[in-house]
């Protein structure tokens, strides 16, 4: 899932490289206040160079009425002296190359941008297209640990920032609010997946099933790893594949558990039904699910999803009780600035005032913010809207506001390969034609190899 990037020398090639795949992202606060300029004596005079207006650029994939006009305006209303103005870039193929041309040839240039994704935060960071962070955030006072939380954010080889998450995605446990009163139980809080399994197999009744996955987008295989192991779930202490980790070895087996049990659809039938969570859920076809809060905007689609039952929303399971991995989460949106930007200091002004107020204005479109010290109801409240008969809000706010690890994959090798490996062991076992023992001892030598290779 993260890729690695190595820096080209001339212009021309350093563009080339960066035609790399990436996925289309379509997705009223109380501004900060700077000092206005102090009067001159003489009106002759020009203002020193220090107090000059300065504009500033930045560049993001959302569509400016979702949200990032509305932080910009209110940036420039409380701050005359720092004005930013807001391009639209589109997070596709052409995009990206349109961002990386304007970084590298720094003609009409952002001095704000927004990487989407590890990989392009990583390529562009090897390029020498971000400023180190590091200083501008002692400068602006800016507090990483109070505001973001440390854990959450890669600092690379050199031991610097180069980006700050503006973006957070929750994962859930999304239930079928009217199932579990049906059973007679209470949203967990805090659980295991033993404890999931045992809930699953309750929720399971008649051509309702306990519980469902995309196998498009996840695997108990790889969830329950990385509530094992958060970062770099696929790699070892050692170096070498972590495919032979007890935590892969319980969620594959709680998955051909729950399949074989008929407490969810067969991996190979959810794959040929191309089925979805947002279908399966609401529609009540699964009682619960592993996804995220993502969700939301399908449950408030009542045309396309007409459901009169409320969605609750519970944490993670943990491979160890008392943990507080989110499988399903992570952190997004990662603001960086141009290292060739004339305006760095002014940059991070703004870049500290949208992480600690501004970004309240994405939260409509369904972004949500990094800092800690958001007010997490107010939050689900404008999530909600006038779903309230749909959603429920006590649930949604105790989720929003929780404290998690989110698993991070910055050092793991050749990710698509591994991928891949896991891929073919998994399916192999979930499809009955080799056990699991076999399955776990095949993916590790291949990984293992696969690793050895690619460091020569």
């Amino acid at each position: 899932m993260k890729k690695f990037f190595g820096v080209s020398v001339s212009l021309a090639l350093s563009v080339s490289v960066f035609l790399s795949g990436c996925a289309k992202t379509d997705v009223a606060p109380t501004a900060s206040t700077s000092a206005a300029p102090a009067a001159t004596t003489a009106a002759a005079t020009p203002a020193p160079e220090a107090q000059k207006p300065v504009s500033l650029k930045f560049w993001g994939g959302v569509p400016p009425e979702s949200g990032p006009q509305e932080a910009v305006d209110n940036w420039n209303k409380a701050n005359p002296n720092i004005k930013v103005e807001y391009i639209r870039y589109v997070n596709d193929d052409p995009g990206n190359l349109k961002l990386e041309t304007a970084l590298l040839s720094n003609t009409d240039a952002p001095d704000i941008y927004m990487n989407y994704g590890d990989d392009k935060m990583t390529k562009r960071q090897a390029a020498g297209m971000a400023e180190p962070l590091d200083d501008l955030i002692a400068k602006a006072g800016f507090d990483v640990e109070g505001v973001i939380g440390s854990a959450n954010i890669k600092k690379f080889a050199d031991g610097k920032y180069y980006y700050l998450p503006a973006n957070k995605n929750v994962g859930a446990v999304l239930f079928n609010k009217k199932a579990l009163d049906e059973v007679g139980e209470k949203l967990p809080t805090s659980w295991t997946w033993d404890d999931f399994s045992a809930l699953a197999a309750k929720l399971n009744k008649g051509e309702r099933k306990g519980t469902m996955l995309d196998p498009a987008l996840s695997t108990f295989g790889e969830m329950v790893l990385q509530t094992g192991k958060a970062k770099d779930s696929f790699i070892a202490d050692d170096g070498t594949s972590n495919f032979n980790s007890p935590a892969l070895k319980k969620g594959l087996e709680l998955q051909q558990s729950l399949e074989s049990k008929g407490i969810m659809m067969k991996y190979s039938e959810a794959v040929a039904g191309k089925i979805t969570v947002q279908n399966e859920l609401l529609t009540g076809k699964a009682a619960m699910t592993p996804s995220a809060i993502y969700i939301i905007r399908y449950i408030k689609d009542t045309k396309s999803f007409p459901h009169d039952f409320k969605v609750a929303f519970a944490p993670y399971p943990q491979f160890t009780a008392g943990g507080n991995v989110n499988p399903g989460g992570g952190m997004g949106d990662y603001m960086s600035i141009n290292k060739n930007s004339k305006n760095k200091e002014a940059a991070m002004k703004f870049i500290s005032w949208y992480l600690q107020e501004g970004n309240m204005s994405m939260v409509p479109g369904g972004r949500i913010p990094t800092s800690k010290k958001a007010d997490a109801g107010k939050i689900a409240s404008i999530l909600i809207g006038d779903a309230k008969d749909l959603i429920d809000e006590e649930s949604l706010k105790a989720l929003l506001a929780g404290s998690y690890t989110f698993p991070t994959a910055y050092n793991v090798p050749v990710p698509t390969e591994l991928k891949a490996i896991y891929k073919d062991e998994m399916e192999k076992y979930l499809l009955g034609v080799q056990p699991i023992d076999k399955t776990l001892e095949t993916m590790k030598t291949r990984s293992d190899a696969t690793i050895k290779g690619a460091k020569k």
